[in-house]
């Protein structure tokens, strides 16, 4: 029995090796050795503190703070692996020349062979830590609903206090709070986002960027503000202007006759009016018209503003005639033309309103009003294209005569053809 064992063992020893070189072939032919690469591995840093305790910042230069990183492994190790697996380090004690530090490769959990990253080095800029305090601008995009205007807009904190790099604090020129107000009807308080704005308009990466007080750059809100809106007519007292002797105060008129105003709805909803009182004419011994500016600012009720700021200012047309005369404005609109030649056409070269001078019994002029068609024009006589000074016929009541000839300049013009088929 021993004699079979031991019979042609060399021959039976080598069989077994091959037995087990093939095994290994056929193990690493269906589980080969191989590599892969993984991209956008974010490196860890490791012992800021070796810059951060001198007063120093860091800055990541050359996009090297996500690497590319080949890990050589079985195949089978590989297949399970992923990024998220790969550990990428760069230890700042381990710097040298002032700005590159080494990148360390690590798969925990896994067995391979080799593992590195491309770039091999992380590239940081030293630079001296800087502080300052801004204040939030708050800012809206969109429009509220019809009917109402913003009002007051507060950012929540008001200012910031920020930390970084010297050369990034000192291109700070802005911070924004931004919101959308679209369809806002009532007062709100929003969230909103942090934007750094260089002096140029352009935004500014805060990633490097410490906010004290605050969480992030979302920790952050705007109070919104939003107000009725309502048209409120202008009544003014007008007992203090007086007229010189042998003249007669006639009235004011003034432009705008009313503004647009806002509010809340408790304010406005009793509002109809803003009253001026006599102290803002207090005009005295007029013997013309006159024109006053007057700021109505100081006379809105409160918790009322003008939409338009610009609006304050109201132009106060004061009529002064002589006694026994009024000056009327009449609407050339107004103005009844006879007698237009055909082919012709008509405009008036001295705008949209004719004045006219009476004269008469100083109660029926007061109370002088002239009807459509009391003034009309003859044009038989004008039969050509051109400009003409055209009397007009004024139909006036009983006591009241003209002052003067009223005249007015008309253009004649020929249609063309087109316009006449």
């Amino acid at each position: 029995m021993k004699k079979k064992l031991i019979k042609n063992f060399p021959l039976k020893l080598l069989s077994l090796a091959l037995a087990i070189f093939l095994w290994a072939v056929v193990v690493n032919v269906d589980d080969p050795v191989t590599s892969v690469q993984f991209s956008n591995v974010p490196v860890e840093i490791l012992h800021p503190e070796v810059v951060t305790s001198k007063g120093k910042t860091y800055q990541i230069e050359d996009e090297t703070d996500t690497v590319r990183v080949t890990v050589k492994a079985k195949r089978s190790v590989l297949h399970n692996m992923s990024a998220s697996d790969i550990r990428a380090y760069a230890d700042m004690k381990e710097m040298s020349l002032g700005s590159q530090i080494p990148i360390e490769v690590s798969v925990p959990g896994f067995e391979y062979t080799e593992a590195y990253s491309s770039p091999r080095n992380l590239q940081v800029t030293i630079e001296d830590e800087a502080q300052n305090t801004f204040p939030i601008t708050p800012t809206t995009t969109g429009s509220v609903r019809d009917g109402y205007v913003l009002g007051e807009i507060k950012a929540d904190p008001e200012k910031v206090k920020v930390n970084g790099p010297k050369s990034i604090i000192e291109r700070i020129d802005k911070v924004v709070a931004e919101v959308d107000v679209t369809g806002l009807a009532e007062d709100t308080v929003l969230p909103s986002k942090l934007v750094f704005y260089d002096a140029d308009g352009k935004t500014i990466d805060n990633t490097l960027l410490t906010l004290q007080d605050l969480k992030d750059e979302t920790d952050v809100s705007v109070r919104v503000e939003v107000r009725n809106t309502k048209r409120l007519r202008l009544t003014f007292d007008t007992s203090s202007i007086t007229a010189a002797d042998g003249y007669v105060f006639t009235g004011i008129e003034t432009e705008p006759t009313e503004v647009q105003v806002s509010g809340s709805s408790d304010v406005l909803k009793d509002l109809d009016e803003i009253e001026i009182p006599a102290e803002a004419l207090n005009v005295q011994n007029l013997d013309s018209k006159e024109e006053v500016v007057v700021d109505i600012t100081p006379y809105l009720p409160d918790g009322v503003e003008l939409i338009d700021k610009n609006a304050g200012a109201v132009v106060v047309t004061i009529g002064i005639e002589e006694e026994g005369s009024r000056t009327l404005e009449i609407p050339t609109g107004s103005i009844a033309v006879n007698n237009l030649q055909d082919g012709l056409q008509y405009s008036y070269v001295s705008g949209n309103n004719l004045e006219i001078k009476v004269q008469g019994d100083q109660d029926i002029l007061d109370s002088l009003e002239l009807d459509e068609g009391s003034l009309s024009i003859n044009l038989v006589t004008y039969k050509e294209p051109g400009e003409y000074d055209v009397p007009v016929e004024v139909k006036l009541p009983a006591g009241c005569s003209l002052a003067e000839d009223v005249v007015i300049k008309v253009r004649l013009e020929q249609i063309d053809n087109e316009e006449t088929e």
